[in-house]
């Protein structure tokens, strides 16, 4: 049965092709990407509890702690419309509003810490 199938598959694969059509052949899975490649993480504490792990795209010599915070922010924001709206079932004209004061902040990467604001 397989063989008759890849047959009338190359049948069908030659009229099209004999009609102008062109016919490539699927691509190969490419390579999984590395992970190792990943830029340092920003990790922010906030006063109500919670923590935010955002990846960070920067040098590791000058870190971007402004963009480390605001992604933070965004991500704590973020949480809060969830929250919000699995508490109460509507996100109509909701704000969220300003985050709580950071207890801690610090990039790393692999485990190992490259910098810490208190």
């Amino acid at each position: 049965m397989t063989l008759d199938m890849h047959a009338s598959l190359d049948e069908a694969l030659a009229i099209v092709k004999s009609a102008g059509y062109r016919v490539s052949t699927p691509k190969l899975k490419s390579k999984p990407k590395r992970k190792d490649r990943v830029g340092p993480t920003i990790v922010v504490e906030f006063v109500d509890g919670v923590i935010t792990r955002m990846t960070v795209f920067t040098s590791f010599e000058q870190l971007d702690w402004e963009r480390g915070m605001r992604l933070s922010i965004a991500a704590w924001q973020s949480r809060w419309r969830a929250r919000h709206l699995k508490q109460t079932g509507s996100l109509v004209n909701v704000v969220a509003p300003v985050p709580p004061a950071v207890v801690s902040a610090r990039f790393e990467q692999d485990g190992k810490i490259l910098g810490a604001r208190p």
